[in-house]
């Protein structure tokens, strides 16, 4: 999986509402903000995405914005994929707190919560 170079890292960074609640972390080893232990911000590659709601994904960003696929035929339709040029920075920063505002009203992720263990076969 192709990690964010420095430049992407950098536009990620000054992208990240200016929130007490925004807790930066990672996740796949690549740079992600948290909320209530959910990611609503982070980067792919080099790319941006944004968890902003199913309803709002065709509406963010003109549609311009596909919505955020990691892997073939597996998409994540709560969040929006941004490349850079797409949309300004200061479209990016208000999708950001967009993001931040709708995942925040999500119930908190459980603390040490896991998957369950696959049944032998």
């Amino acid at each position: 999986m192709e990690k964010p170079n420095a430049a992407t890292i950098a536009w990620y960074d000054r992208s990240i509402p200016a929130d007490p609640r925004a807790v930066k972390g990672q996740m796949f080893g690549h740079p992600c903000a948290f909320v209530n232990g959910n990611m609503f911000f982070g980067t792919f590659a080099q790319t941006l995405i944004a968890r902003v709601g199913e309803s709002r994904v065709a509406v963010v960003g003109g549609g311009k914005l596909p919505v955020f696929e990691p892997m073939k035929a597996k998409p994540w339709k709560e969040y929006v994929q941004v490349a850079a040029g797409v949309i300004s920075d200061a479209e990016v920063l208000a999708l950001a707190t967009e993001a931040l505002e709708h995942t925040a009203g999500l119930p908190p992720k459980a603390e040490g919560k896991k998957a369950a263990p696959k049944k032998k076969k």
